[in-house]
């Protein structure tokens, strides 16, 4: 028994510990969705895409995310430093500087 929950421990502290952040309270459902459709409801919620490694931010609340995916559904769903998401160094906004080259559907907060 002593060796099962030794065992169990130290499979514990070797998760990442973004694994075991909260999620936010208003994106903690969408943890088990399927990703595609989860990822219409983070664009509907108010957050936007800001380029790579899965990672959002919601202007409205000032909350920065990284989600994470497994076979096709949202596993977790982390908050991170507004920095992770261009925020703060300068940056106020999470939108292209020359919007007249984006790719609009990958920044659909951010307009012309």
């Amino acid at each position: 028994m002593r060796f099962t929950v030794a065992i169990a421990a130290a499979a514990l502290m070797s998760l990442p510990t973004a694994t075991l952040a909260k999620s936010p309270a208003d994106i903690a459902d969408l943890v088990g969705a399927r990703a595609p459709g989860a990822e219409s409801e983070m664009q509907s919620r108010g957050y936007v895409d800001v380029g790579g490694n899965n990672t959002w931010w919601n202007a409205g609340t000032k909350t920065c995310v990284r989600v994470h995916v497994s076979q096709g559904h949202y596993s977790a769903i982390s908050q991170i430093k507004p920095s992770a998401c261009g925020q703060g160094s300068g940056k106020s906004s999470p939108c292209p500087p020359d919007l007249s080259q984006a790719d609009l559907y990958k920044h659909p907060g951010c307009s012309l």
